[in-house]
């Protein structure tokens, strides 16, 4: 960072530029932008050489394949990334690589970090030419040149030989010189006649090796080598030579695999018979002929077998008789064997050991002061002992008579030795053999019992009075009232102190399952218990004893669960205390005179909810407060739903009533459950019946004229009337009501009813006669000296009506000018009225009454009716 603080001119004038602020701080704060100061960053140059190929130290290159060449890039700056890698390429000698022309090539390449990986795909000289960076030039170290050498192809030069002996050829031997990188594998076919060929290979570790096929069978055989593979290539194409033959070879044998095992001298056992059959593995053209001898302890016997046609086979070969009668050993040994071209061999493998016994080994179980039994726990194992005789180790075979084809074997190694079970019953000897002969079971003692400790068990007291269900296999007890004390007793067997597992269920919701309650577990110490039995809670009680443990099968140790088929059950009803009360406390309604009965169906209000056994006896009280007056009454209900209904109780007085449940009793007799006080009783309100009454005494009305009754009772109330015979309802929440008459004819209210439409009263003789409004219509009569004016009225005589004259209107059909006259008549009985005017004007009848009806009316603002 360079930083310009002040300037001086030729007068020796300084003028500061930093401002105050001192060059430390200018640096510390990095004011890279200020025109005094100036920030330079000094890069590294990078230098590049290739990494792990150089001269003397080529990279391989195979046919057909890339190898990756690593250029490293050291000294670099990462401000100066990415950096440009100029490399150039000379082909080798000739310009191929493998069977592919290739050219010289310059090409450059980014690298990001550093290190750098090319490809090389053809053999030749990679160099580096140079390196430069985002801004610096860089330079190329050593090694800066890379050769990329090609491996060639693996060969093999090979050479077959055939192996002659006696019988002719037996094989053939291939000598092989190897090219390329070892180790080699070397992949040929072998085919006998017309078998499925086979494909074999052999690995060599140098470059010369020797491989040798003689077969054991003879046939006409043809080789030939595949392929071949190097530390650098897989399964390279030979070209090799192939060879075919008929091959016989060589007579050979030797004891068959089944006749001991390994290289030593292989044993075969013989426990009966005068001779001992021996396996053997012949080789070569048959019919082969066989020279053996039998030695032992002082003679040596030889043995020729001839004409053998097959391989393997089985020889008889005899028994020394001393041997035979006193038992011992002795010894087979092959001699020669001889094929069918006349070849005859001598045999070097080791021969056989016949070892000879005449005692047979025995079993029988050991039985001590004639016990043959032993008891255990069950599930727990014990050991039967055996008295074993011959050489071991043994092998024996039993069973349980309980399960005869379940045949087990046991091992044994000592004369003295058990046989180890669990199960229950009778165990039998049926064979055994030592590590040379079967032998004998003694007949007497080849049986012991194995018996288990009883586990315990509960049962109920017979004298427990119950009802046996075989279907469930449980004990009915008689029924309980619920919260009284009950008990059974259980007899226990077994050895004290128990404890005693068992559930407590009682059906579901649903009444098709259990559910289970509790799973206690209690003990007693005696063999005889009281199980308390729960009837705190109503409901079908189910027991079930599903584990008893004792001193020899405790629960904490064996708590295996009692078949279902065995368990004790036992289940008791236990009978809920009668019980009654509302099923809710709203307010009832009734009108004075009515009878205590339902008068909503699909109202719950009233109904009382029992509990217990039907039927039941309900006892009730109803108590008029107006006039201190109780009544009691017993009703016989058969369902545990009841909605009030004494039809012989009529409400004779307005006011309240309350209804009380005093007791309650069903058909279990168990003594009644404190009734609950807040839903024990209910109030009944009784009002007296709906009356209407006008407040006019006339009959007549016109219409738009307003008739008003008085109403008696507690609104709302429901009024019902007809007009001309049509009927109506109306609701009035306060009284006097109104109606305004709107059409004429006979208006008659039939009934009144209050508190929603209750306590309905038919109304009689409350009829009203609506008649129609008057009108006149103004007409020209007779025409003279003056003119006739007509007035036509319509309506019930007499009428009084009053007319006027005013000025006409200037505009026709326009409004009447100033009234000039105005006068009334009355007590007119005809329909038609005239006068005579010569005076001109407009004659108009401004109002008119008649017998019952005035029009316009004075009346204004009253209700109108629905109708």
């Amino acid at each position: 960072m360079f930083i310009l603080e002040s300037v001086i001119d030729g007068m020796g004038n300084i003028i500061p530029l930093d401002q105050g602020v001192t060059s430390d701080v200018l640096q510390r704060e990095l004011a890279v932008n200020s025109k005094t100061v100036r920030s330079l960053n000094i890069l590294r140059r990078p230098k590049v050489s290739f990494r792990n190929c150089g001269p003397g130290n080529p990279t391989s290159l195979l046919i057909g394949s890339d190898a990756p060449l690593s250029l490293q890039v050291t000294d670099s700056d990462p401000l100066d990334a990415p950096w440009s890698i100029d490399v150039k390429f000379d082909p080798v000698e000739g310009g191929k690589s493998g069977t592919k022309s290739v050219k010289p090539w310059k090409d450059s390449f980014q690298a990001q970090q550093s290190f750098l990986s090319l490809s090389a795909s053809a053999a030749g000289e990679y160099t580096i030419l140079g390196i430069h960076g985002k801004w610096c030039e860089g330079d190329v170290l050593s090694p800066e040149t890379c050769k990329a050498v090609e491996k060639p192809m693996p060969t093999a030069e090979i050479e077959w030989k055939r192996i002659h002996e006696c019988s002719g050829d037996t094989g053939v031997s291939a000598s092989l010189i190897f090219h390329g990188a070892p180790p080699f594998q070397v992949y040929y076919r072998t085919q006998r006649d017309k078998e499925e060929p086979r494909d074999l290979f052999k690995t060599f570790s140098s470059s010369r090796g020797e491989l040798t096929l003689q077969p054991e069978h003879s046939g006409h055989y043809f080789y030939t080598f595949l392929s071949m593979s190097d530390a650098n290539y897989k399964k390279v194409e030979l070209s090799g030579p192939s060879i075919d033959q008929i091959v016989h070879p060589l007579a050979a044998a030797d004891f068959a695999s089944t006749v001991g095992a390994g290289r030593s001298k292989r044993m075969v056992n013989s426990c009966s018979g005068d001779m001992i059959d021996i396996d053997i593995d012949l080789r070569g053209t048959p019919p082969w002929n066989l020279e053996l001898e039998i030695v032992g302890p002082r003679t040596t016997d030889r043995l020729e077998i001839r004409d053998m046609k097959s391989s393997p086979t089985r020889i008889q070969v005899p028994i020394p008789s001393k041997i035979d009668e006193e038992g011992g050993t002795f010894e087979v040994d092959l001699v020669s064997v001889e094929d069918s071209y006349g070849c005859k061999r001598a045999i070097s493998t080791p021969g056989v050991s016949v070892n000879v016994r005449r005692v047979k080994p025995t079993a029988k179980f050991y039985i001590k002061n004639g016990i043959k039994q032993v008891t255990i726990l069950e599930d727990d194992e014990t050991e039967l002992p055996l008295r074993l005789t011959g050489d071991g180790p043994w092998t024996v075979k039993y069973h349980r008579t309980e399960e005869p084809e379940s045949v087990r074997i046991a091992n044994l190694r000592s004369p003295n030795d058990y046989i180890r079970v669990k199960g229950k019953g009778m165990y039998e000897l049926l064979e055994v053999s030592d590590s040379q002969c079967p032998g004998l079971v003694n007949a007497e003692e080849n049986e012991y019992y194995v018996d288990w400790v009883p586990r315990p068990s509960a049962r109920l007291d017979p004298q427990t009075p119950s009802t046996f269900e075989t279907y469930n296999r449980s004990h009915i007890l008689p029924p309980i009232c619920q919260g009284h004390d009950d008990h059974v007793d259980l007899d226990l067997t077994g050895r004290p102190p128990f404890q005693i597992m068992y559930n407590i269920a009682m059906k579901d919701e649903s009444g098709v399952g259990t559910i289970v309650l509790d799973q206690p577990t209690f003990s007693s110490i005696q063999p005889r218990t009281r199980f308390q039995l729960h009837t705190s809670s109503s409901g079908r009680k189910y027991y079930e004893v599903k584990q008893v443990g004792d001193t020899a099968y405790p629960l904490h140790k064996y708590s295996a669960v009692i078949p279902r088929s065995e368990r004790l059950v036992f289940e008791q009803e236990v009978l809920p205390k009668p019980s009654a009360k509302f099923k809710n406390g709203n307010r009832l309604s009734f009108c004075l005179n009515d009878a205590l009965s339902s008068r909503d169906p699909m109202s719950s209000d009233g109904t009382i909810l029992l509990e217990g056994t039907p039927p039941f006896q309900l006892h009730l009280s109803i108590k008029n407060l107006a006039a201190s007056k109780v009544r009691h009454e017993t009703v016989e209900v058969h369902d545990k739903v009841w909605k009030l209904d004494i039809s012989s109780y009529y409400f004779q007085s307005i006011g309240p009533y309350q209804v009380t449940i005093e007791s309650v009793h069903d058909s279990s007799n168990c003594e009644q459950a404190e009734l609950d006080p807040s839903r024990r009783s209910i109030w009944i309100d009784v009002a007296e019946t709906a009356a209407i009454i006008p407040l006019d005494s006339k009959k007549d009305f016109c219409i738009g004229d307003v008739s008003q009754f008085q109403l008696e009772g507690t609104p709302p109330w429901t009024i019902g009337y007809r007009v001309n015979g049509k009927p109506y309802t109306q609701e009035a929440k306060t009284s006097p009501w109104s109606i305004i008459q709107q059409q004429s004819g006979e208006f008659v209210i039939s009934s009144v009813a209050h508190q929603q439409k209750m306590c309905k009263a038919a109304v009689a003789n409350l009829r009203l006669n609506i008649h129609p409004l008057p009108s006149a219509q103004v007409g020209h009569g007779k025409r003279s000296d003056q003119a006739e004016i007509v007035f036509t009225l319509l309506g019930e005589p007499p009428f009084t009506f009053t007319y006027q004259r005013a000025e006409p209107s200037p505009k026709k059909g326009g409004k009447p000018g100033k009234v000039l006259e105005t006068h009334t008549v009355s007590g007119v009985m005809a329909h038609e009225y005239s006068v005579f005017s010569a005076l001109e004007g407009t004659w108009t009848v401004t109002s008119i009454s008649d017998r019952y009806c005035r029009y316009p009316s004075l009346q204004e603002g009253l209700e109108k009716p629905r109708h």
